[in-house]
């Protein structure tokens, strides 16, 4: 029993006995009911009678706030948002002087490099697929396109502009990635040289006083917000000599080590939704980057054009996180593509004159123990070994990485995540120790054009071979897996998977 349930019982038994008190006395003028806190001569003051009213109804009052928020999913969904960050900082391994991401496959030969340098927008903080980042969308894009190329990241959650200078300059990126093409994310608040410290935003919510109502507090917060605040967000204000420093200290020596480098590097501005308040912080901060030498391609005026109504739930990671979500991400990315293809084609040289096949391949995954070991990577079939978690593990520890994801399910599952969608035709699970298993997809929502995080669940099955097949035949993005093996114990499983990629 959590603290706020066990103060509402203790008040709730407390107002149970003033009543029963209240009750015998009633009718004796020296009882519980006639009986005041004290007088002042003739004057009665607080009449027990008008205190434990007044207890009563504030003790209902504070039940029914407790009811109210813990039927609310806000808390629940800041716990998950906080477990998928932790798990993505588990997977992608980055450290904190040199946040290269996870990046797969080495071989550069024959390929345009690009590096994307940014924040948590290109860390993909708030999200549980790398490839739904807008880089990682980009990427996709130019492949489809035909051409070939190899996208990078170096990102951390809470990095400004100086950091990410300093990456370029202080480590061993530009040597280890050669790139023929560098993007700068900015974001409106990376001008800012005293944001929180790195990583210090996965820590857990300190103590605070909205801890007995925190999906009320919340809630109501997010809307006062909105209200009052042009962006839907808190970002500090901008002042004359902070930027003034920001040129100087930053953006000047930073545009004069690119000119250096002689490699091309682009400024692309990623807003978290089409509002027309970031307008306000583009205003003074992009003809700085300009002043400095930076090409900067700015997307805003047709991120609103193309969507006037900015309170889409599509914008949003999550409920509780406003960093990009589905629609933002895919914008961006289709974006930084026609930059790039317009502005840079010597970089990405002749496309392809043949189509491509593509395998049926994960890439990226949630925990970072499944692990997944490709047996068969095939076109129309793929095979993986996954090492699924002892299932006893809590899924809301907030000291640990955690093993499971929960929401919108509401049970413990496992995500595996396709490189290209895929036309699922069929998918198998087996395993020794397997006893039953549930599968749902995540996919391409074909009006919208985008992943739009909405599970459609394929059935549960039992035994150590489950086998599904996907009527629907949309484009699945990942695989939504919760299973139960002998004992709750960690358990090696064999994913098959048979469909076809259309990217």
């Amino acid at each position: 029993m959590n603290k706020a349930a066990m103060i509402c019982v203790v008040l709730l038994l407390l107002c149970a006995a003033l009543a029963f008190a209240m009750h015998r006395g009633k009718g004796n003028r020296r009882g519980v009911f006639a009986k005041t806190a004290f007088r002042i001569k003739s004057l009665r003051v607080f009449p027990l009678r008008a205190l434990a009213y007044a207890f009563f109804a504030v003790s209902i009052l504070f039940f029914a706030l407790t009811v109210a928020d813990r039927a609310g999913t806000h808390e629940r969904e800041y716990r998950e948002d906080l477990i998928k960050n932790r798990m993505t900082a588990e997977k992608v391994s980055t450290g904190l002087d040199y946040p290269l991401m996870a990046s797969g496959e080495k071989d550069r030969e024959g390929r345009a490099t690009i590096l994307v340098v940014g924040d948590s927008f290109a860390w993909g903080f708030g999200l549980s697929n790398t490839n739904q980042i807008w880089w990682s969308i980009m990427s996709a894009e130019l492949d489809r396109r035909g051409y070939d190329c190899r996208v990078y990241a170096a990102a951390l959650p809470g990095a400004n502009t100086l950091d990410e200078f300093g990456w370029l300059r202080n480590t061993s990126l530009l040597e280890d990635i050669a790139p023929d093409l560098i993007l700068l994310g900015y974001v409106g608040n990376d001008h800012d040289a005293h944001q929180k410290p790195r990583y210090g935003i996965l820590a857990r919510r300190p103590n605070r006083p909205d801890a007995v109502f925190p999906s009320l507090y919340d809630h109501i917060g997010d809307k006062i917000v909105d209200k009052f605040s042009e962006y839907g967000f808190t970002y500090e204000p901008v002042g004359s000599g902070q930027l003034a420093q920001y040129d100087a200290d930053v953006l000047r020596p930073f545009g004069e080590f690119a000119r250096a480098l002689g490699i091309p590097l682009a400024v692309i501005p990623t807003p978290q939704r089409p509002r027309p308040g970031f307008a306000n912080i583009f205003r003074l901060t992009l003809p700085l980057f300009e002043k400095a030498g930076f090409a900067v391609y700015d997307p805003l005026e047709d991120f609103i054009r193309r969507y006037p109504n900015p309170e889409s739930k599509y914008f949003s990671a999550s409920a509780v996180d406003e960093h990009p979500g589905p629609a933002t991400s895919w914008f961006l990315g289709k974006f930084a593509a026609d930059v790039v293809e317009q502005n840079y084609a010597s970089v990405l040289g002749e496309k392809r004159t043949q189509a491509r096949t593509y395998p049926i391949e994960i890439n990226d995954w949630r925990p970072a123990m499944l692990g997944p070991r490709a047996v068969l990577e095939g076109s129309r079939v793929s095979q993986y070994v996954i090492e699924y978690p002892d299932q006893s593990s809590e899924p809301f520890v907030l000291g640990s990485h955690g093993n499971f994801l929960t929401l919108p399910l509401n049970k413990k599952y496992v995500k595996l995540n396709f490189k290209n969608p895929v036309r699922l035709s069929c998918v198998k699970i087996e395993g020794e120790d397997l006893l039953s298993c549930e599968v749902w997809t995540l996919g391409i929502n074909e009006k919208l054009g985008f992943d739009d995080q909405k599970p459609v669940r394929l059935g549960r099955r039992k035994g150590g071979a489950c086998l599904w097949t996907d009527r629907g035949r949309r484009e699945a993005t990942s695989l939504l897996i919760s299973a139960k093996t002998a004992g709750g114990k960690q358990a090696a499983l064999t994913v098959t998977i048979e469909g076809e990629v259309n990217p």
